[in-house]
C-alpha cells in the first residue's frame, strides 16, 4: 500500500496519486507499507530513487543500513510493533531522505507511524521543512512509544514484585493463597522480550541519528540539529532505563525460580518425612507377616493389638521428633 502525503497550510494532507503519474509538487512523504514489487517500481520511477530490498533491510552491517547515494540518504532502524499483543515484533524500516521528500519503506505497522500522521494532520508546524522535519517527528514518535512501552513494563514488574514477595502466611500462621509462579515466569519472559526489543530499537535509532546529523550537517539549520540531539539524548536515557528494567527483571526471575525451588523442596521434604514415618510400621508388619511356623507372638491372645500398638508408636515417635525440630 502506498500513501502519499503533502504539506498544506502547515498540516499533513493525504494526496491522490496513481501509478505512472508524477508525484504531486506538494508531496513531502511517501509511505510504503508492505508494498508489492509493482508498487516499489512505481515509486522508483516517480522519484528516481532506488529503494532497498527487504533482505537488505535485515542486514546488520552499518554500511548496509546507513549510506548515501547522490542526494539521497538511506537509513534503516529497527522499530517495535504489536507491543500490546502477546508476541511483539521488531522489524527494520527504511527511511530515505532526498530533500524535500521522505520515503519510508516498511513491512510492519508500528503505532508511532499512525500516531504521528494523525497528529500532523491536526496540528500545524509538524511538517514545515519537508521530509527532514517529518523524519524528526517520526523518530520522536518512535522514541515516545518506546518510553510508553517501558512504562507499562515498569508497572508490570512492580506488580509482579509485590505478588512474588507477598507474605505466604498471615499473623495467625494460616497459609494465604499465592500467585501462580509459573505464570509469573511467563510474564517476566514477556517483559524481558519487550525490554530487549526496545533496547535494540533505540540503539539503531541512535546510530541513525548520528549518521543523519553528520550527513546533513551542512544542509540543516542549528535548531534542527539541536532537535536531533534532543531526540538522541532521549533515546539514550530511555536505553539506560531499559537496562535497569532488564536487571530488575533478571532479579525477579532469579527470585521466582528460587521460590519455585523452595516449594519443590518442601514437597520433597514432606515425602521424605512420610517415608521415614511409615518405615518402622512397615518393618514391624513385614516381620509378623513372615511365613514361618514358629513365631512366639502368634500364640499370644493380645499379639494382634500389640503389633498394632507397636506400629502406631513407631510411626508417632518419628513424627513427634520431626514436629519438635520444626521440619513439618
Amino acid at each position: 500500500m502506498i500513501t502519499v502525503y503533502g504539506a498544506a497550510c502547515g498540516h499533513l494532507t493525504p494526496l491522490a496519486w496513481e501509478d505512472g503519474a508524477p508525484l504531486p509538487a506538494t508531496a513531502v512523504w511517501v509511505d510504503l507499507l508492505s508494498p508489492t514489487t509493482a508498487e516499489e517500481e512505481a515509486v522508483e520511477r516517480a522519484t528516481g530513487i532506488d529503494l532497498p530490498t527487504q533482505a537488505k533491510l535485515q542486514e546488520i552491517e552499518m554500511s548496509s543500513r546507513l549510506y548515501q547515494e547522490g542526494h539521497a540518504r538511506y537509513m534503516a532502524a529497527t522499530v517495535m510493533s504489536k507491543a500490546d499483543e502477546p508476541h511483539a515484533e521488531a522489524e527494520a524500516i527504511a527511511f530515505v531522505v532526498s530533500p524535500p521528500l521522505l520515503i519510508t519503506l516498511r513491512y510492519t505497522d508500528p503505532f508511532a507511524f499512525s500516531a504521528f500522521a494523525t497528529r500532523a494532520m491536526r496540528q500545524t508546524g509538524l511538517v514545515e521543512g519537508g521530509g527532514e522535519t517529518i523524519l524528526a517527528g517520526l523518530l520522536e514518535a518512535i522514541v515516545d512509544r518506546a518510553a510508553d512501552i517501558l512504562e507499562h513494563v515498569t508497572m508490570d514488574l512492580d506488580r509482579l514484585s509485590r505478588e512474588v514477595f507477598r507474605a505466604r502466611k498471615d499473623v495467625a500462621g494460616r497459609t494465604l493463597p499465592g500467585m501462580d509462579l509459573e505464570e509469573a515466569v511467563r510474564r517476566l519472559g514477556r517483559s524481558e522480550d519487550l525490554t530487549s526489543k526496545v533496547q535494540d530499537s533505540l540503539s539503531s535509532i541512535t546510530r541513525l541519528l548520528t549518521f543523519f546529523g553528520v550527513a546533513m550537517a551542512s544542509e540543516v539549520k542549528k535548531d534542527y540539529k539541536a532537535r536531533l540531539k534532543i531526540i538522541a539524548r532521549d533515546a539514550h536515557s530511555i536505553q539506560e532505563h531499559a537496562t535497569s528494567l532488564a536487571q530488575k527483571g533478571n532479579f525477579l526471575l532469579d527470585a521466582t525460580l528460587g521460590l519455585i525451588n523452595i516449594e519443590q523442596t518442601k514437597i520433597i521434604k514432606i515425602f521424605s518425612v512420610a517415608s521415614v514415618v511409615f518405615l518402622p510400621p512397615t518393618l514391624i508388619a513385614s516381620i509378623y507377616g513372615m511365613n514361618f511356623k514358629i513365631i512366639p507372638e502368634l500364640d499370644l491372645s493380645l499379639g494382634y493389638p500389640m503389633a498394632i500398638a507397636m506400629m502406631l508408636a513407631s510411626a508417632a515417635l518419628p513424627y513427634y521428633y520431626f514436629k519438635r525440630k520444626g521440619w513439618l
